[in-house]
C-alpha cells in the first residue's frame, strides 16, 4: 500500500483551508433572523398633514391620466344635494356638501376673506363665542356650547381656485361627534346657501337696473332708380348724433353739417381709388406739381339723412348736390352701416 505523500507546500495549503472554513460565521450571524421581533412591533400613527392642506390633495393623478365622467357616488352625492332642492342651486352655482365621512365638507364660491368673514358672521347670529382664530392657517375655534358641552373647530381651506374655499367642521376637543359635526356642517351650509342666493338676487337687480342697449337694425337697400340706401330703425334726432360721432371717430373731415337739411359735407379720399392710382403709371406718381390743399371735387360728399316716420334714411350725394351710387359713394354706406349696426 502506497501512502500519499504531500509536499511541505501542499501540506500547508490544505491545512490553511480547513482552518478557514471553521472560521466562518453561520448564516444566522450575518443576518439574523428577527420575525419575532417584527410581530410584535407596532404600526406608528399617521403623518400629521398641515390644517391648510387635506391628504386627499397630495394624493394627485397621475398626468393625464384624468377621467371627467362622475362617479355613482358623486351622481348620487349631487342627486341628493340638500341646496339644490332648497334653493335651486346647481353644482354650476355652489355652495355645495361633498365627501363622505372625515372627507365631508363644503364647498363656497368667494374669496379667502369674504367667506371667513361669513363664518364669523355664522356663529356671531348663532349667539356662539369664537375663542380663537387664524386666517392664516384656515382655523376658526369656538367655545363650549352651554348644554352641549361641545365645541367646534372649522378648517378652511383653499379650493380648486382662489375664488373657492372648502369648509370642514369637527369637533375642537378630542371627543368627536360625527352626529353633531354633520347637523353643524349642514346648518352652515343653509345659512351660506341663503346668502349666496341673495348674493345672486342683488347682482340679477343690478343687471336689470342697467339699461338695455338696444339693438337697432341697420340695413342696406334698393332704392328708386337702382340707388343704394341706408334704413335705419331709428328717428332723426339720435341717427344724426350717431353719424356725427361716427365721422369724427373714424378722422372724416366735415367741412360743413347742417342739420335742418339733414347734410354732413365731407371730404372723403376713397382708399381703393388712391390704390388704383398707384397702379395707373409713373406718371400720377410724378404729379408734383399738385397743390397739396388741392382737392378733387370728386373727394366731396353729402351724407344726407333723411326722416322718415320712426326711420332714417341716409343716401350719399355728390359735390354737386346729386345722388350717386358710385363705387365710393357705395363704400360708404357700407362704412356707415357697419359702425351704425355697434
Amino acid at each position: 500500500m502506497k501512502l500519499l505523500r504531500l509536499n511541505p507546500i501542499s501540506l500547508a495549503i490544505l491545512l490553511a483551508t480547513v482552518t478557514g472554513c471553521n472560521s466562518i460565521p453561520a448564516l444566522d450571524q450575518v443576518v439574523p433572523d428577527n420575525t419575532k421581533k417584527y410581530r410584535k412591533a407596532e404600526t406608528m400613527p399617521p403623518l400629521d398633514v398641515p390644517p391648510d392642506l387635506s391628504t386627499s390633495r397630495i394624493n394627485d393623478d397621475i398626468a393625464g391620466k384624468s377621467n371627467s365622467s362622475a362617479t355613482y357616488s358623486e351622481f348620487e352625492q349631487a342627486a341628493n344635494n340638500p341646496l339644490a332642492t332648497k334653493y335651486n342651486i346647481t353644482p354650476e352655482t355652489k355652495p355645495t356638501l361633498s365627501g363622505e365621512g372625515d372627507k365631508r365638507h363644503l364647498i363656497v364660491p368667494g374669496d379667502r376673506e369674504q367667506t371667513w368673514q361669513r363664518l364669523l358672521d355664522f356663529w356671531s347670529e348663532k349667539g356662539i363665542e369664537v375663542s380663537r382664530k387664524d386666517i392664516r392657517i384656515g382655523l376658526m375655534d369656538t367655545a363650549t356650547i352651554d348644554g352641549e358641552n361641545y365645541a367646534y373647530r372649522v378648517r378652511m381651506e383653499r379650493g380648486e381656485s382662489s375664488k373657492q374655499q372648502d369648509i370642514y367642521v369637527g369637533a375642537a376637543g378630542f371627543d368627536t361627534n360625527a352626529t353633531k359635526d354633520e347637523a353643524m356642517l349642514r346648518q352652515l351650509a343653509d345659512y351660506l346657501g341663503v346668502l349666496h342666493q341673495e348674493q345672486q338676487a342683488k347682482v340679477k337687480a343690478q343687471k336689470q337696473s342697467q339699461p338695455q342697449q338696444q339693438t337697432i337694425n341697420v340695413m342696406l337697400i334698393d332704392d328708386i332708380g337702382g340707388q343704394q340706401a341706408l334704413m335705419i330703425e331709428q328717428d332723426f334726432s339720435d341717427v344724426w348724433g350717431r353719424v356725427g360721432r361716427v365721422l369724427d371717430s373714424k378722422g372724416f373731415s366735415v367741412e360743413d353739417r347742417d342739420r335742418s337739411r339733414g347734410h354732413y359735407y365731407v371730404h372723403y379720399i376713397d382708399p381703393f381709388n388712391e390704390a388704383e392710382k398707384e397702379e395707373s403709371g409713373l406718371l400720377s406718381s410724378l404729379a408734383f406739381w399738385r397743390d397739396n390743399d388741392e382737392k378733387s371735387p370728386g373727394e366731396y360728399y353729402y351724407i344726407k339723412l333723411i326722416s322718415d316716420a320712426e326711420k332714417t334714411k341716409i343716401i350719399i350725394l355728390d359735390s354737386k348736390e346729386v345722388r350717386t351710387s358710385s363705387p365710393t359713394a357705395k363704400r360708404l354706406l357700407g362704412l356707415m352701416q357697419e359702425q351704425l349696426a355697434l
